[in-house]
């Protein structure tokens, strides 16, 4: 019987698409029979990262070439998720130190080092091939990378996704309406109530607690003034005396262009009229309270030596 002929170009093309790696099948597919590829493992060209999976030596190994091995020694049962399907989907430059894959119930992979797998089904509603691999739907990837990031984290990435209309927060509703009682659930109302519109309010709340908590007294909240050539205003928090104000923010995701440009010019009038504008937001207040409780406290110091 004729030996089929080799398509090293093919495959090498194959496997610069696939970050460097293909499987074995696809080597034998391009012609390379078991004795061929064994000898490309010997001399070095190729090496073996998993079992059924190639790696040409040539290529860097990255952190897209170590989930995709991953994923093609598990198999068409593998659906990347978490972490590691917000990197795939590049909604995060960070891919995490294990790669995180779901599997049927009824599938047993072997274990696999910088591999963590679980053992659930995705359903098809929730899974999309994403250059070459199956992996979570948006909404779903960005709910279960918040459940693993937590409050703080976890915040900034569905601020962050939301802002750029990775994903819309309709869709971020529907999926968690569907997931309910799975991990993280609760962490995801809570950021989900935020990016529904409650961050401004969270925040506002916040910034009252941390300066009363650092004995910071004299401001009021919700301030109106009438600014010249720009007319009435309302001051989140207000010194009025020093003339010190702190504009809050909920989360980058409610802060469109129109808002953007209105602030500029409202932040100028109040420039020109003697205030000095101190901005925050949920993010700060919730990781950095004590520098912005440092910051108040040194905007007043200063107006009040002048």
């Amino acid at each position: 019987m004729k030996a089929k002929q080799i398509d090293a170009a093919g495959l090498h093309a194959q496997m610069r698409k696939q970050d460097g790696v293909a499987t074995v099948v696809q080597a034998k597919e391009a012609g390379y029979s078991k004795a061929v590829i064994a000898a490309k493992v010997r001399s070095g060209e190729w090496e073996r990262p998993a079992h059924g999976v190639l790696r040409s030596t040539d290529q860097p190994v990255t952190a897209r070439s170590r989930i995709r091995v991953a994923m093609l020694s598990i198999g068409a049962d593998a659906t990347l998720v978490g972490g590691s399907a917000a990197f795939w989907w590049q909604m995060t430059d960070l891919a995490p130190a294990e790669v995180e894959i779901a599997v049927p119930q009824r599938s047993q992979p072997r274990p696999r080092p910088g591999v963590t797998v679980t053992r659930r089904t995705v359903p098809a509603r929730d899974r999309v091939v994403v250059d070459g691999l199956p992996v979570t739907k948006k909404a779903a990837t960005v709910l279960a990378a918040v459940a693993a990031l937590g409050l703080i984290a976890g915040a900034k990435l569905m601020d962050r996704v939301l802002q750029k209309g990775t994903v819309a927060l309709d869709a971020l509703t529907e999926t968690h309406r569907r997931s309910r009682g799975r991990y993280g659930a609760v962490l995801g109302a809570t950021l989900l109530a935020l990016a529904a519109g409650g961050a401004r309010s969270e925040a506002e709340r916040i910034a009252h607690r941390v300066l009363r908590g650092a004995g910071i007294v004299g401001w009021e909240a919700d301030v109106r003034v009438v600014l010249p050539r720009h007319g009435p205003a309302l001051l989140d928090l207000a010194f009025v005396q020093q003339r010190v104000l702190v504009e809050i923010d909920g989360w980058a995701y409610h802060r469109d262009l129109r808002a953007f440009l209105h602030d500029s010019a409202r932040q100028n009038a109040l420039v020109l009229a003697g205030w000095v504008v101190i901005r925050t937001n949920w993010h700060e207040l919730k990781e950095h309270p004590d520098e912005f409780a440092r910051t108040v406290r040194e905007a007043l110091a200063e107006r009040a030596h002048r």
